[in-house]
């Protein structure tokens, strides 16, 4: 009873104030009024709390780094059948005439070969690259073949020709590719 009285004393009245939740009205004497609860927000603003910063702070994401990939990059391997293919069509024309058996076997066997070397995100590049390759390989055929000349019916009938070989290596990209697939599984 004491402490009260001492409490009561010090508070400058006699009988205790009621406590009340509301904040202090506007205009009203702090006599008036008590409030023991939180602090009242302040209106949303765009500037900063007093010592805050304006700038939000960094999100903090938890990123799984990606494990290194092994192989060679796509557009490397694509090369590297080209040169193969390019070669073995070089060996083709010397001995018979335009693309044959060599090429089509340089072909699908560099064609797979990439496709295990390469990167697993690149292997479509891989498997959409024999066509292209045999095409381009056509073309550097043609343009050096002192016989042949670049007119549309040689390159169709190269094209033709080399139809199976083109099938054979896609196939056999496609392959490749769903070996990788389930092997990563």
């Amino acid at each position: 009873m004491r402490a009260e009285r001492s409490q009561r004393s010090d508070l400058g009245g006699g009988a205790p104030r009621p406590r009340s939740a509301a904040p202090r009205p506007r205009g009203a004497e702090p006599d008036d009024w008590s409030y023991d609860g939180p602090a009242p927000r302040a209106p949303y603003s765009s500037r900063p709390a007093p010592g805050r910063d304006a700038r939000p702070a960094p999100r903090r994401t938890a990123r799984r780094s990606a494990p290194p990939q092994r192989g060679v990059a796509g557009a490397l391997g694509v090369l590297g059948v080209f040169l193969v293919t390019l070669a073995a069509g070089a060996a083709d024309s010397y001995l018979g005439t335009g693309l044959g058996l060599i090429t089509t076997i340089a072909l699908v066997g560099s064609t797979v070969a990439a496709g295990f070397l390469v990167r697993r995100r690149d292997l479509a590049t891989v498997v959409v690259a024999p066509p292209l390759v045999f095409v381009g390989v056509a073309l550097v055929n043609i343009v050096l073949a002192p016989s042949a000349t670049l007119s549309l019916p040689t390159i169709a009938t190269l094209l033709i020709r080399g139809f199976p070989a083109m099938a054979i290596a896609v196939g056999a990209a496609l392959v490749v590719a769903l070996v990788r697939a389930v092997s990563r599984r």
